[in-house]
């Protein structure tokens, strides 16, 4: 083997060891930020990172929030994050600098019903919803605000919005249900489509397609420029509710409110290609290639996205709770008791773990009681939200 071929192949295995060559399968990974829940539009919760580094990692700073933290965005040096109010209805944004843990700007009511709100990242702006359907564009240097729309025909909003190619997606309910696309630059509702319900699906989107799924396995799938029907799996009930599509290797994979047993949908033609075994109150799964990670009844599992074989199982404390993200092909997972673990997505060993101070509530995909929770990463960190503390972890 001459020089240069030797220099290629050892550089390689040297990336392989920390999970940066594309695994088969894969999609372009996104790189450096979290926009939105699960990581990025596809809600995948894969992220290449090289400033991250391999664990074990060191707590770099803890704030308290004051009500129960958000899935953060992670983006231009900052964390954003919403909290509940701990005096009557409504949610706080918090820009958080990354480096310190100190406010970036002064912390924004956001109102609205209930406890819930949601935050997206893209085009430069910083996009925040409250449950009355409220979606404002917040410059993410300065906290300014740049425009503010209230959704029309829907009052319940449970859905995170994604940017996605110049457009903010997502869905509101109360009568019936409805799916919005709007123009990031101005707020302008470019379409909406009436879907089942509208609760609780992020939509996931790729440049071929807009899905989201609510109740009973009602999934859509719509053109995002034109907002065109695609396809509509559909099935013999409905209801309210759902859960956030998750894209990976040319499947929607989706779970069910109502109880059915989750599916995998062909993304171009609605198909059912597989079913997979997992409770409807499961969080979404990760993917990193074809390997999948999926927490179910506190443990954690590897499955190929393909044979859904099971290569390994990681068991924690028993009470894993979050949905899992995938940081340079290491697996991190959180619990109930407020561990986090960090496992090799090879082979399920755990390679660090620590407590974070509080416990890390499972994301709550049915009720408005609190925003919605989730892991995160980007900017040379992990970020966890464990009840009302945020978390940052890094080399």
């Amino acid at each position: 083997m001459n020089l240069r071929r030797t220099i290629a192949v050892l550089f390689g295995a040297a990336l392989s060891v920390v999970g940066l060559v594309t695994p088969v399968g894969a999609q372009p990974a996104q790189t450096g930020v979290s926009t939105t829940y699960q990581i990025n539009a596809r809600h995948d919760g894969s992220l290449v990172d090289t400033a991250v580094g391999a664990p074990p990692l060191s707590q770099k700073w803890s704030r308290d929030l004051g009500g129960d933290v958000s899935y953060p965005v992670v983006a231009g040096g900052r964390v954003f994050a919403t909290a509940s109010s701990p005096n009557g209805y409504g949610t706080t944004l918090y820009a958080v600098d990354a480096a310190t843990g100190e406010n970036a700007w002064d912390p924004v009511d956001l109102g609205g019903t209930y406890w819930w709100s949601a935050l997206a990242y893209g085009g430069g702006r910083l996009y925040a919803q409250n449950y009355d359907g409220a979606l404002t564009a917040f410059n993410p240097a300065t906290g300014k605000e740049i425009w503010s729309v209230t959704l029309p025909g829907q009052h319940s909003f449970t859905s995170p919005p994604t940017f996605a190619g110049g457009v903010v997606y997502t869905g509101g309910a109360g009568s019936g249900g409805t799916l919005y696309a709007v123009d990031a630059a101005s707020g302008a509702v470019l379409w909406t489509q009436p879907v089942a319900n509208g609760d609780n699906s992020s939509p996931a989107v790729t440049a071929n397609g807009v899905y989201v799924s609510y109740a009973c396995e009602q999934t859509y799938a719509f053109d995002p420029k034109s907002g065109n029907p695609i396809w509509h799996h559909q099935t013999d009930c409905s209801g309210g509710g759902g859960r956030t599509p998750v894209l990976a290797d040319g499947g929607v994979w989706v779970r069910d409110d109502a109880g059915m047993t989750p599916s995998v949908l062909n993304a171009a033609d609605g198909k059912v290609r597989s079913t997979y075994a997992a409770t409807g109150w499961s969080p979404a799964p990760a993917f990193d290639g074809r390997q999948g990670y999926f927490v179910d009844d506190g443990v954690l599992q590897e499955r190929h996205s393909r044979t859904l074989a099971t290569r390994w199982k990681f068991e924690g404390d028993g009470q894993l709770s979050t949905a899992p993200i995938v940081v340079n092909g290491y697996v991190y997972v959180g619990s109930r008791t407020g561990q986090l673990w960090a496992l090799n997505g090879a082979t399920g060993q755990s390679v660090w773990s620590t407590d974070v101070g509080a416990p890390i509530n499972e994301p709550d995909e049915h009720n408005v009681s609190q925003p919605l929770t989730g892991l995160g990463a980007g900017g040379g960190l992990v970020v966890v939200p464990a009840t009302n503390l945020l978390v940052a972890y890094g080399q």
